[in-house]
């Protein structure tokens, strides 16, 4: 259930239980018990609600909020952002929330979203794809078939490294 799905029942909830005259603390109590309290509203927002519906209001939707609306989170800004890490793996947040005139903070949710981590200065996807996986197996079959080959001297000449 989308989380303003979630928030607008709630409000028609409220909304009924103050034409029942049912006091602030019990509808919020109720709805603790009935959403959980990681998805119920706060008290302090039961209590807006409930003065709202007092006042006569009968909208559950939000009124308007002054300033810019939140919308650099949008897909496109995310593909955007999947294309510049993956034109260079060194790119800076800075540098991405710069090219793409959006916050610091909105840049980061969205790399975090993406399953990219910073390894050594690095971005770097966090899950092998099909791809990776397949050019790992070349890899090790190449080395081994070498090592059948020349024996464990190879072994001597490899070298080996973390991601960190």
């Amino acid at each position: 259930m989308a989380d303003n799905d979630v928030s607008f029942r709630q409000r028609a909830v409220i909304e009924f239980l103050v034409k029942e005259e049912i006091p602030a603390a019990e509808i919020h109590q109720g709805l603790q018990r009935a959403y959980g309290s990681v998805v119920c509203m706060g008290a302090s927002s039961v209590r807006r609600w409930v003065k709202h519906f007092k006042d006569g209001n009968t909208s559950i939707e939000d009124e308007p909020r002054s300033g810019r609306p939140r919308t650099a989170s949008t897909e496109r800004n995310k593909e955007r952002v999947d294309e510049i890490i993956e034109d260079d793996r060194r790119v800076t947040v800075h540098t991405i929330a710069r090219k793409l005139g959006i916050g610091h903070s909105a840049v980061q949710e969205m790399i975090e979203s993406l399953d990219y981590r910073k390894v050594c200065a690095l971005w770097v996807p966090r899950l092998l794809t099909e791809d990776d996986k397949g050019q790992r197996k070349s890899i090790t079959s190449e080395l081994l078939q070498r090592y059948r080959h020349e024996g464990s001297d190879f072994l001597l000449c490899i070298m080996i490294g973390d991601e960190s």
